[in-house]
This record gives C-alpha cells, sequence and structure tokens, in this order.
C-alpha cells in the first residue's frame, strides 16, 4: 500500500495538467500527511538500497575468497595427480623392468635345462631331474671323457691311402683331433673319411708319423687337426616305417591305412578291368565273321570258351536274335547296363581317396603346428626336442596324405582309361553283331516292321 501511495504522489507530483486560473493560491503550510508518508517511505527505500549494497559488497569478498579457496584447492589436487601419475609411471616402469628380468630368468633356466639335458645325452648320464643334483656329475663325467680324449695312445687298424687303397697298420690317437698312420706302404696324418673311418688325403705328416713310431720326439709336428665325428647311435631314430608312423600321429596313421585301401583297391580293379578286357575285340571279330558266314553254332562255341564282360553282351544278343527289333534294342541297353557296375567298380571310391588323402594330411599338419605352439606355450622356446614331435607330426602328416594321392590320382585315371576302352568296345562289339545278324520274323507274318533292319 505504501508503495501505491508513493507512486499516486509521483504520478500527481508530475501531472502536467495545469491549474485553474480561478482558484485562488493556497496558503503558505507545513508538509501535507502525504507527503510525509511518501517522504517516509523513500527514506526507507534509500536504507534498504544502502542495505543490499552492502549484502551485495559482502556476497562478492565472499564469493571471491571462495573461488581463490577452490582455485588453490584445484592446483593442490592437480599437483597430487601429477605426482600420482609420476609414481605409477614409474611403477609400471619397475613392471615391465621385473617382468623383463623374469622372462630372462625363465629363458637363462630354459637354455640352462636344455644345456643339461644335451651333456647328459652326451656324456651318457641319465636324464636331470634336479639341476643341483646332476651339475656336478656333469662336470665330473665331463671332466673324465676330457681326460680320457686327450690321452694319446697307439692301436692297431685300418686306414685309407691318398690313392684310396685300404691297409692294415698302426695308428696312433692323439685324443679325439689328430691322428697319425704308419704301414709298410705308406705313413701320414690322418683326417676323418666318414663313419669313423681315416685316410690320408695328402702326403703330409709322414716324418711325424715314422718319429712317433719309433718313440723319438719329432723335430716337427705336423698335424692335420679335426673335428671330432659325433656317434650318431645315441640320437638317431631307429627309422623305417614303424617311426615313420609313430612320429605322424593318429592322422598319419590313418593316412597310411588309407593309403593301403587305395593300394588294395587299385589291385583288385586292375585284375578285374584286365580279366575283362583280355580278347574282347578279337572276340568281337570272331564272333562277327561266324554270323556273316551263317555259323551261329561256332560263334556260341567261341562265347562259351569266355568269361568277360563282352562274351555275356554277345552272347545275350544271340540268344534275343529272334526278338523283334525293340526288343533286342532293349536287351542290348540291359545287357550293358548290367556290365557298366562291373566296370566301374571302385572308381569312385578311388576318387574319394585322391580328394580326400590331401585334406587328411592338411588336418595332420595343422594338428602338428597346434601341438608345437602349445609346447612353445608351456615349454617355450628353449629346448627344441619339445617341439620336434609337433613339427614332425605335421611335416610327415602333409608328405603321407600327398604320396597317397598322387599314386591314387595316377592309377585311377589310367585305370579309367582302360575302363572307357572296355566300355567302347562293348558298344561297338554289339553294334557290329546286330548289324552281321539278320533278325526278322517270317515272311508270312502279318507285323510288318517287326524285325531288326539291318544298318550300313
Amino acid at each position: 500500500m505504501t508503495l501505491l501511495f508513493v507512486v499516486v504522489g509521483l504520478a500527481r507530483a508530475q501531472d502536467p495538467a495545469p491549474v485553474a486560473a480561478a482558484a485562488p493560491p493556497p496558503a503558505e503550510q507545513g508538509p501535507s500527511p502525504l507527503e510525509q508518508a511518501y517522504q517516509k517511505e523513500y527514506a526507507y527505500l534509500l536504507a534498504e538500497r544502502a542495505e543490499l549494497t552492502a549484502r551485495l559488497a559482502e556476497f562478492d569478498a565472499d564469493a571471491t575468497q571462495r573461488i581463490a579457496a577452490a582455485d588453490a584447492e584445484i592446483d593442490r589436487r592437480q599437483a597430487r595427480l601429477v605426482s600420482m601419475t609420476r609414481a605409477a609411471d614409474q611403477a609400471e616402469d619397475a613392471f615391465d623392468t621385473v617382468e623383463r628380468e623374469t622372462a630372462a630368468m625363465d629363458d637363462a633356466t630354459a637354455v640352462l635345462a636344455t644345456s643339461m639335458t644335451q651333456a647328459s645325452e652326451t656324456l651318457g648320464l641319465p636324464a636331470p631331474t634336479d639341476a643341483a643334483g646332476v651339475v656336478s656329475d656333469i662336470f665330473t663325467a665331463a671332466a673324465t671323457v676330457l681326460r680320457d680324449s686327450g690321452a694319446a695312445s697307439w692301436k692297431e687298424g685300418s686306414f685309407f691311402l691318398t690313392d684310396g687303397a685300404q691297409v692294415d697298420g698302426r695308428i696312433y690317437h692323439w685324443g679325439q683331433v689328430a691322428a697319425w698312420g704308419v704301414s709298410d706302404k705308406g705313413a701320414g696324418a690322418l683326417a676323418p673319411a666318414g663313419e669313423g673311418r681315416l685316410q690320408i688325403r695328402r702326403e703330409f705328416g709322414r716324418d711325424t708319423a715314422r718319429a712317433l713310431e719309433a718313440g723319438e720326439r719329432p723335430e716337427q709336428l705336423e698335424v692335420q687337426l679335426y673335428e671330432p665325428e659325433r656317434g650318431t647311435a645315441d640320437v638317431e631314430k631307429a627309422g623305417g616305417l614303424g617311426q615313420i608312423l609313430e612320429d605322424s600321429g593318429t592322422m598319419g596313421q590313418l593316412l597310411f591305412g588309407l593309403g593301403c585301401l587305395s593300394a588294395s583297391l587299385v589291385v583288385i580293379r586292375l585284375g578285374t578291368l584286365l580279366r575283362a578286357r583280355r580278347g574282347g575285340s578279337r572276340l568281337v571279330a570272331t564272333v562277327t565273321k561266324f554270323i556273316r558266314d551263317e555259323k551261329p553254332e561256332k560263334a556260341e562255341a567261341a562265347l562259351a570258351t569266355r568269361q568277360n564282360p563282352t562274351a555275356r553282351v554277345l552272347g545275350t544278343i544271340l540268344d534275343s536274335s529272334e526278338r523283334s527289333k525293340e526288343e533286342i534294342d532293349r536287351v542290348v541297353e540291359e545287357a550293358l547296363l548290367r556290365e557298366i557296375p562291373r566296370i566301374d567298380r571302385f572308381a569312385s571310391a578311388l576318387v574319394v581317396i585322391t580328394a580326400g588323402a590331401p585334406l587328411l594330411g592338411l588336418l595332420g599338419t595343422v594338428t602338428g603346428m597346434i601341438a608345437t605352439f602349445d609346447v612353445i606355450t608351456e615349454h617355450g622356446t628353449g629346448n627344441p626336442k619339445l617341439m620336434s614331435a609337433g613339427i614332425a607330426e605335421a611335416l610327415v602328416c602333409t608328405a603321407l596324405g600327398l604320396s597317397v594321392a598322387i599314386p591314387t590320382l595316377l592309377a585311377g585315371n589310367v585305370l579309367a582309361s582302360i575302363g572307357e576302352s572296355i566300355k567302347n568296345t562293348l558298344e561297338r562289339g554289339s553294334l557290329a553283331l546286330l548289324n552281321a545278324l539278320e533278325v526278322g520274323a517270317d515272311e508270312d507274318s502279318d507285323a510288318p516292321g517287326e524285325h531288326y533292319e539291318r544298318t550300313a
């Protein structure tokens, strides 16, 4: 209400309406109640304005202080974040270092285990199970081998001369790195010739060999050093078909069985085709000649002496010679359809083996590589012997798959060509015999056309 009065007063104070000229000027007196109320309200508003201004200044100061504190807190937290990030990076670097050291230790352990295994195999010791317990045995055995291999001694034996002649004599072994041979036919420094044999490769070391034989100290030591031949008896496998099947795994054994089956089918099919083909063309010519010469009894006798598809088809035609053309055609077709499956026997099986053997070999290759990667994952790459089984399985399966598929493919194509030749002989023989026959009904038959017309 007070604000309403103030607004009304201000409106009246600013009203440009002229004062009536007839009214006399008012007498001077104190402010009216409305003016007093206006002044009072105006003073109150000024006080409110001053208070609001002070509160706004106080709020601005508090907000500035809070913003400054928040900025300081942000800076502190950013500094802490940077510190924590640096610490995390340092911890990650330390973890990477520890991981690399661990991997290096694992590799070193694998190399040590491989070295110990190889040393044990070379020295003839049992497979090591505890590294700490077998190291001393390895070094002791190695020292013994070195001492024994470094000994010099004479032995009776044979060696080869420079011209390749083998002679008997004495051989002076200087450890496993040098040797001299002495015989009545020649002497000199020896070198390995393979399979434990020694040979004088060139005229060298004769004086040294003679001096050593005489027990004297040679004036000049002429020696031909060589690397000791590694014995293969302990590292070579048994070999042969059994070892190949063992290395190839289950898939390789399946391929071997498939190869045996393929060979059996090829032999059976070859025998069948050779029996079916034997004398077929000659039999057709003989029977056709007898029929043209009107000697059917001789033709039947010639067919009776043979038991092959050609004889059976021609015999069927002769037995049906009194029938009509349509019936003879059906009989010939039936006879051919009866013989063709016998000729094509096992052909589809050989095709399946030809197509399936490489795929089985590829499957064996994949399983072998999977086994190899499993070994690498579990034991690492420090010991190649552990990976050799999977690699051998992969390669042997590939070889077996191709070894089965290629011969089967070649044999199948050859046998297919022989079978086609036999079927062509049957068809040509049937037509030749039909052309030679004069089959028909009696001349008085009322059914014209019911006879087989001879074609040119």
